[in-house]
């Protein structure tokens, strides 16, 4: 399994994908709303620090949408 990326959409044209450092999508997907929420110009992702005035989105990808658990509460 690999961590969820950000895939960035540059106003130049191209495209970047880079490490989140989360494992789930939901967690990532969370993590860019709070930075949002601070009003940030700047952001970090995959060891690099983004200008997101040179950005037209992000996308969240990745392989799992959010961590599930299967519980059995039955006795044997």
């Amino acid at each position: 399994m690999t961590n969820a990326r950000f895939k960035f959409h540059y106003v130049s044209g191209q495209t970047e994908e880079l490490d989140t450092g989360h494992r789930y999508n939901k967690d990532a997907r969370q993590d860019l709303a709070l930075k949002f929420h601070h009003n940030a110009t700047w952001i970090s992702a995959g060891g690099k620090q983004i200008n997101l005035a040179n950005v037209i989105s992000i996308e969240v990808i990745g392989d799992e949408e959010e961590m599930s658990l299967k519980v059995n509460l039955q006795s044997d």
